[in-house]
C-alpha cells in the first residue's frame, strides 16, 4: 500500500507542481475566486487538501525514513483541510492575502520537490 501512495504523491505532486509553475496566473485567479465565494470557497479548498491528506495518511502512516516525509506531508494536508472546514473564517483570512504569481511558482517548486522525494522513496523501495 505504501508504494501505491508513493506513486499517488509522485504523480499528483508532479502534475500540480508543474501546473503551479507554468500556469501560476491561472492559479492566482482560481484562488481569488475561491476567496470571493466565501465559506463555500474555503470548504472547497479544504476538501481538496483533506482528501489528498487522508489518502496519503491512510496508506502511508509510517514514520521511518525516508517515507516519514510523505507521511508528514499527508498530515499537513489534513491539518489544512481541517482548518478550512472547522475555522473557515480563518482559512479565508489566509486566502485573503493576495496570492501572487511568485507564491504559486514557489509552491509549484515545493510540490516538484515532494514529487522528487516520492520518486526517491519509490526508487529506494525498488532497490
Amino acid at each position: 500500500m505504501e508504494q501505491a501512495v508513493e506513486w499517488f504523491v509522485f504523480v499528483t505532486s508532479m502534475v500540480v507542481g508543474l501546473s503551479h509553475a507554468v500556469r501560476a496566473d491561472d492559479w492566482v485567479e482560481v484562488y481569488a475566486r475561491l476567496h470571493r465565494a466565501g465559506r463555500p470557497g474555503a470548504f472547497a479548498n479544504g476538501a481538496l487538501s483533506l482528501i489528498i491528506g487522508a489518502g496519503v495518511v491512510s496508506g502511508h502512516g509510517g514514520w521511518s525514513w525516508p517515507g516519514a516525509v510523505l507521511t508528514a506531508f499527508g498530515w499537513l494536508m489534513i491539518l489544512k483541510g481541517a482548518t478550512c472546514f472547522l475555522a473557515p473564517d480563518r482559512a479565508l483570512r489566509s486566502m485573503e492575502r493576495a496570492p501572487s504569481r511568485a507564491r504559486f511558482v514557489a509552491g509549484g517548486i515545493a510540490l516538484l520537490a515532494m514529487a522528487a522525494w516520492a520518486g526517491y522513496c519509490l526508487w529506494r523501495g525498488a532497490a
